[in-house]
């Protein structure tokens, strides 16, 4: 009686070894997991940043594009009044 306790003592923790590793394997699979998406959202956050940059200077060179195309239309304006005025 003694003996079948010992032996189904000994199966019961060979199987407890067993899931436990089998656990253990999971949960580092998981932290490997974890690592890999964490350096994935770091690149993706480094590109949003580079993009926000970009479109920041987008935007800079926009405002300058049209603040010079409205100096030129007044130019233009001018030059064009002022050849009205003149006779030739």
């Amino acid at each position: 009686e003694v003996r079948k306790l010992a032996e189904r003592t000994q199966k019961s923790l060979g199987e407890i070894e067993i899931n436990t590793q089998s656990l253990t394997q999971s949960i580092n699979d998981s932290a490997q997991a974890i690592s890999e998406q964490t350096q994935g959202i770091a690149q993706i956050n480094e590109a949003m940043q580079e993009l926000e940059q970009s479109v920041a200077h987008n935007t800079q060179i926009a405002a300058t594009s049209s603040n010079i195309s409205e100096n030129v239309q007044k130019i233009a304006q001018d030059i064009l009044k002022e050849a009205s005025s003149k006779k030739f």
